[in-house]
């Protein structure tokens, strides 16, 4: 579809203090744009204050950026998150349809909005169809409808925009059907298209994959809900005494002094490096050192690490948490049950034993490269909107 125009209104998205947060939008703002889309952002950005350093607080003062950021057209709020979650969703979204003038004004109207998340891109969507009739897309990303985390006073918004969306989408059938309740009952049925992965970037090794020492290797945010824990405690109970055999944990988070805790109270403190925040060069070259990729979370709506894990040609270790299942098949990895610590521990022991039991690097890395690669889900994506502007 010649110089179509696409506004991408993320409910999270990268910035210089997080760069790592909503990275799969981006990426995916990318593509399209690969495919010869015109696309823009519009992101209100509520920073806490506590990531706020001395002297950069001035840097956040209730101000409005436009640049264009790799040839996407962006505009940026930037505010302190001091607020109550009712007050911010409501300002996240009146500050987004107000800062659209601004964009309609400097780079035209768009003829699709794809809004990232209902809470609160898609609302703000929704009133902006309401306004001005430009149609728009939602996908959703969070795992708060299967954890339980909706809110009473969400509910209604949640519907409503759901209600007046062109299409429904999905990162996985499990978050799809977690949907299903918010939906009227005669709307079309919620499409998974997944999030994207750069397989191009995320290669095979250029060298031979080293196995002194044979590494396991997570990359998170580190909380709760990934189940890093319970990675710890399985390593333990079967790798404490062998010589050779280490887990490089790549990422920050609110739980790492626990877990770094952990580590020595479980007696792997020499067999654990904790590596820290990682930018995308740093995650490859970790994976790039890895023999095995293990992340055991509790819930998890898709899991684009997986990919680019499976796209360096390691073997993956995921639990049956939602978007891990339609991703990891038995000849690429094994699937645990969430919080088995026994269960994990086995599928690490097979996996290092039994490593020819499954597909070679190059194979495990065309199975990402057939079903996430940016090109395929770009495609996608744009039948999508053809047929919502053909309506």
């Amino acid at each position: 579809m010649p110089d179509l125009h696409v506004l991408l209104l993320p409910s999270w998205y990268p910035t210089d203090y997080l760069p790592a947060r909503g990275m799969f939008f981006q990426e995916q703002a990318l593509a399209l744009l690969e495919e010869g889309v015109r696309i823009g952002v519009i992101y209100a950005d509520f920073r806490s204050l506590r990531t706020l350093k001395h002297g950069k607080i001035l840097s956040y003062h209730f101000q409005v950026s436009r640049s264009e950021e790799n040839g996407i057209f962006t505009l940026r709020f930037h505010g302190w998150n001091t607020l109550s979650a009712r007050l911010r969703a409501f300002l996240s979204v009146k500050l987004t349809t107000y800062m659209l003038q601004d964009y309609i004004a400097r780079w035209g109207r768009p003829d699709l909005i794809h809004a990232h998340s209902v809470l609160w891109a898609g609302v703000a969507a929704r009133d902006i169809y309401r306004q001005l009739g430009i149609p728009y897309v939602i996908t959703e990303h969070s795992s708060g409808y299967a954890r339980g985390l909706i809110k009473p006073w969400q509910q209604h918004a949640i519907r409503d925009a759901l209600a007046h969306a062109a299409a429904i989408l999905a990162v996985s059938q499990s978050l799809a059907q977690t949907l299903l309740p918010y939906l009227q009952q005669d709307h079309d049925s919620v499409e998974v298209v997944p999030n994207v992965a750069d397989t191009a970037f995320f290669s095979l090794n250029p060298a031979l994959r080293s196995k002194s020492p044979f590494s396991f290797l997570t990359v998170a945010f580190l909380k709760p809900n990934k189940g890093i824990d319970i990675l710890l405690r399985a390593f333990a109970s079967r790798f404490r005494k062998s010589n050779g055999v280490v887990l490089e944990i790549g990422g920050d988070g609110p739980q790492q002094r626990v877990l770094e805790r952990l580590a020595i109270e479980l007696r792997i403190a020499d067999k654990v490096k904790f590596l820290g925040y990682l930018d995308h060069n740093g995650v490859r070259q970790a994976m790039w050192r890895a023999n095995v990729f293990v992340l055991p979370s509790y819930v998890e709506t898709f899991g684009v690490v997986f990919i680019e894990a499976m796209a360096t040609g390691l073997p993956v270790i995921g639990s049956r948490s939602g978007g891990p299942e339609e991703i990891i098949s038995p000849h690429v990895g094994l699937l645990i049950e969430p919080g088995d610590v026994d269960a994990l521990a086995q599928a690490m022991e097979r996996v290092k034993e039994q490593r020819h039991l499954f597909a070679d690097d190059s194979e495990i890395r065309y199975e990402a490269t057939r079903r996430y690669d940016k090109k395929v889900v770009a495609e996608r994506l744009l039948e999508i909107y053809r047929r919502t502007l053909r309506k």
